[in-house]
């Protein structure tokens, strides 16, 4: 996001993210607004459903769905346990009460971090995503609901160009029409595949490379180029018996000869396509 938006080739007066899907805090108080948002209580109830969404709704000791369910800290709080995701773990009520009466004892000693490392690591780069785009640029967030009640109301059907538009208005109030014409595509094409040898060694050749040909006529993986004077492709790979491969496209070629592509620009690792109404 940060690469589009610093190669984007228009002027940007105003950025608008749409964050999670719902605003739990305002679940538990409709009329939250504010600085009310820093009552701690809502730090756990985050952590309360974090726990019942990683555990799959489903209480981890008798397996019950639906039924009451809360988050049990395994270390217990007046033993030092914290309110960490990684010491949290669905109970139901009845399991819960059970296990701090010393009537059943749980086969398990903590959970593993590796969603919590997940959850920490998003958030981080939530925060360097916000701090980086409004360096320069005003920046405001909005939740997935809002954006959903503002396409509703607009009386539009479920699709990622409309949502953009739901977000980039909804501040605003201002209708603009749904034409998917005014619409840019953004795709990505890295320079060369993570790969880098095929998974299995070959009888007599050892591990063999994934990408032999990295460049052809000068032309290499990335470059976007005109074939036969007409079409504007990007070069997927480069074929071993002297083709250029191209996205598939109906209508359009797969493939050239290079004397038949003109360089327009080498190795992007983004393309911009405008997309059809």
């Amino acid at each position: 996001m940060i690469r589009v938006v610093e190669h984007l080739p228009l002027p940007l007066a105003h950025i608008v993210i749409e964050d999670v899907q719902v605003d739990i805090a305002r679940l538990n108080d409709p009329t939250l607004q504010a600085s009310r948002y820093q009552d701690p209580t809502r730090l756990d109830e985050n952590l309360r459903i974090a726990c019942l969404m990683r555990d799959g709704y489903q209480c981890q000791s008798c397996h019950k769905r639906e039924t009451r369910l809360e988050a049990h800290h395994l270390v217990f709080r007046q033993h030092g346990g914290k309110d960490t995701l990684s010491n949290l773990l669905t109970l139901c009520e009845s399991c819960h009460h059970r296990v701090h009466e010393g009537k059943i004892t749980l086969a398990v000693t903590g959970v593993s971090g590796h969603l919590d490392h997940i959850a920490q690591r998003s958030m981080q780069g939530k925060a360097h995503l916000y701090a980086t785009l409004e360096q320069g640029i005003s920046l405001t967030t909005l939740f997935g609901y809002q954006t959903a009640i503002w396409r509703k109301h607009l009386d539009l059907p479920k699709a990622h160009d409309v949502d953009a538009l739901c977000i980039a208005t909804y501040g605003t109030g201002e209708v603009i029409p749904w034409q998917q014409d005014r619409f840019y595509q953004v795709r990505f094409r890295p320079r060369r595949t993570r790969r880098h040898y095929h998974d299995l060694p070959r009888k007599g050749q050892g591990r063999v490379r994934y990408q032999v040909n990295s460049e052809l006529e000068g032309f290499r993986k990335g470059d976007v180029v005109r074939v036969k004077g007409t079409f504007v492709k990007q070069i997927n790979s480069i074929y071993s018996d002297g083709y250029l491969a191209f996205p598939r496209v109906k209508g359009e070629p797969s493939k050239a000869r290079p004397k038949d592509c003109v360089l327009l620009e080498r190795g992007t690792t983004m393309l911009w396509k405008r997309m059809a109404g």
